[in-house]
């Protein structure tokens, strides 16, 4: 299966700026507002692209945020992807940086998740925080292209290359590594904020790759890849425009997914560009996306 038609979502139920993560996350913003205020706020804005998913024949998986002190928990895609290999079911649990952060991990609620939606299915677990102090944060840290077998990886704190390279060749899957810089030259916490991949598009800032060889090596690959590509600029994917997700739903319709913001920073060409092949689903998460630095493709992981 190349494009999902099922995620899961948590609810951001203790939502709020993550103090820990904001050494490395230069996307997020400590906005004065009250905490109740901030939690409704991104309440309904969670609620929106849930309903928003589920009126398109999307199936919505979801879990309750699981303790204090976990602002990031709307974040799941961080802690855990689903694959699909040789007929297998693959439940990979990817390790985090931040503390608070390891403590969004619900690994038996999921299990009991997965087993009432899909009885069938027999998932077996594949749990990397062995391997801490490395750390790989999930679809955050690595884009899959689940038709060529590749995986693509930003370098950073949070996507470290040798737990990069053992998933991938578990997986049986090719790697590309490269790294990338946001405009204060910092490297990029989470590639998902750069890169995008669906079946026919790949949303990529090929501006933020600085050195010539990698940006290169990944326009290339991507070409090679027959995907057709949206080149986002710098100021684009601070609007969240690289932070997008294909999915369909049981008829076999593309959708994408985006927010308002990164729906808007889209120039007239690239809008035309995407609707040759999905339909544009804008949900408003502005305020998520202020406070976390996240959008809408770190709010799903998709389940396979």
């Amino acid at each position: 299966m190349r494009t999902a038609d099922t995620v899961l979502m948590v609810s951001p139920t203790h939502f709020g700026f993550n103090e820990q993560t904001a050494n490395s996350n230069g996307f997020q913003h400590n906005i004065i507002t009250s905490l109740d205020e901030t939690r409704a706020r991104a309440l309904a804005e969670f609620a929106g692209v849930k309903q928003t998913l589920e009126k398109n024949g999307i199936n919505v998986l979801c879990l309750e945020s699981p303790v204090e002190n976990t602002p990031d928990a709307i974040f799941p895609n961080n802690w855990l992807s689903t694959h699909i290999v040789k007929g297998k079911h693959y439940l990979y649990i990817y390790p985090m940086l931040c503390e608070n952060r390891r403590h969004e991990i619900q690994l038996e609620a999921l299990l009991l998740l997965l087993k009432k939606f899909a009885p069938e299915r027999t998932y077996e677990v594949i749990d990397l925080r062995a391997d801490f102090p490395a750390i790989l944060e999930g679809t955050g840290a690595l884009i899959f292209d689940h038709q060529h077998q590749v995986g693509f990886v930003s370098l950073s704190e949070r996507a470290e290359l040798g737990l990069a390279q053992q998933v991938l060749a578990q997986l049986n899957y090719e790697l590309v590594s490269f790294s990338s810089y946001d405009k204060k030259a910092n490297k990029i916490y989470h590639t998902n904020v750069m890169l995008s991949i669906g079946e026919q598009l790949a949303f990529v800032c090929l501006e933020a790759i600085s050195a010539e060889d990698e940006r290169a090596k990944v326009k290339e690959k991507l070409l090679a890849m027959n995907k057709t590509l949206i080149e986002l600029t710098l100021a684009q994917i601070y609007c969240m425009a690289g932070n997008v997700v294909e999915l369909k739903n049981k008829q076999g319709k593309q959708f994408l997914l985006l927010s308002t913001t990164a729906d808007n920073s889209l120039t007239v060409t690239q809008k035309k560009m995407i609707e040759q092949y999905c339909v544009r689903l804008a949900c408003d998460v502005s305020h998520i996306e202020t406070i976390s630095g996240g959008s809408v493709r770190c709010m799903l992981a998709e389940i396979f």
